[in-house]
């Protein structure tokens, strides 16, 4: 487990715990002007939907814009939730909803939720707490104790910001073309995410994902701008981000998604998380959603059996009585493939909490 990163520093003010979510005020949706589907990469749509990623949307209003970043670099937050990724930048997990209410408010929300099911083509609900606007920031010249003084209100993308933010960071690469990506070619631990950029893009060059086609090229999906969103099934596509440049700061937050019917494809994993949260808080939030999930799909296999039953005794009892079915009711391989489905999520479930390398 990554340790969390302490210092000594003065941390921005605390999140205010009276700002609730209110949809007319911190939705600012517009749809997407285009989506790309499954197809398009050359892939079958998947079980759960045809969608690829979407085109950015805008999403959350200014003040919504605000108000993340205010939960999101309070003091408490900071200093419990941050943690290295890689060279040049860090990531904020596990803050909702105890650190960050308003976070956890807005990603809860039916109206967030709608939003996200309709233009995901499935209906989908947050995948954990601990995977609710988990936040990616990009290290400037000020490094760690910059981040600890990350203010408010946006810095305008000036010329002038825009070049004191590039002078001292590591050079960007680009995907296609050199050496090394900023982020390895992979695929997301969860069927779905959302990541909203929370920092003045209107300059930003690069920042696009990069989507790998069956035929072994590439297409690339731009940035979203500051408060839009991109939806894409990343479980299912393997994609890389391009570093940005011209950026006075670069913080984008994203949110994981799963099914909220429990009898659909469920092949979360926790193959890209493991080594940057507090396992204990992780695995408590991963067990027990899986759990619910078999519970679940446990109380609607017993409903389609007492349904079943029921048919069967009004078939065959000149009574309708139940007690002596002569009908079978228990079809034994279909009752067999279940089991072996539901013990296979459960070996899973085990695997996804093995010991780290």
């Amino acid at each position: 487990m990554a340790p969390p990163i302490f210092t000594d520093d003065s941390a921005p003010k605390g999140n205010n715990a009276s700002v609730k979510f209110d949809a007319k005020q911190h939705l600012a949706y517009q749809p997407p002007s285009d989506v790309l589907q499954m197809q398009d990469l050359g892939h079958d749509p998947t079980e759960l939907s045809p969608l690829a990623s979407t085109e950015p949307f805008s999403l959350l209003s200014r003040d919504a814009v605000l108000q993340h970043r205010r939960d999101i670099f309070s003091k408490d937050v900071l200093d419990n939730c941050m943690h290295h990724t890689r060279p040049g930048s860090v990531q904020i997990r596990g803050m909702v909803p105890r650190y960050a209410s308003f976070v956890h408010e807005f990603w809860n929300s039916p109206e967030v939720l709608q939003i996200i099911s309709k233009n995901a083509g499935v209906d989908l609900v947050p995948a954990m707490d601990y995977e609710t606007s988990h936040t990616n920031v990009q290290l400037g010249p000020g490094g760690l104790d910059a981040v600890r003084n990350t203010p408010v209100e946006p810095p305008a993308a000036t010329e002038e910001a825009i070049a004191e933010f590039e002078k001292e960071k590591p050079r960007t690469r680009v995907v296609t073309g050199q050496s090394k990506p900023i982020i390895e070619w992979h695929r997301d631990s969860h069927p779905f995410v959302c990541v909203v950029m929370l920092s003045d893009a209107q300059h930003m060059v690069g920042g696009e994902t990069e989507l790998l086609k069956a035929d072994g090229s590439t297409l690339k999906v731009k940035a979203p701008q500051m408060g839009s969103a991109v939806i894409l099934q990343g479980r299912y596509i393997t994609h890389t981000a391009a570093p940005a440049a011209n950026m006075p700061e670069r913080i984008t937050i994203v949110t994981s998604f799963r099914p909220r019917n429990p009898t659909l494809l469920d092949e979360t994993t926790n193959a890209n998380i493991r080594n940057k949260s507090h396992l204990t808080e992780l695995y408590y939030q991963w067990t027990t959603y899986r759990l619910e999930v078999l519970a679940q799909r446990a109380q609607i296999a017993a409903k389609e059996l007492r349904e079943k039953y029921e048919q069967n005794v009004k078939a065959s009892d000149p009574d309708g009585k139940q007690g002596l079915c002569r009908l079978e009711t228990v079809d034994l391989k279909a009752i067999e493939a279940w089991m072996g489905g539901q013990m296979k999520y459960m070996r899973e479930t085990l695997y996804e909490m093995r010991p780290l390398d």
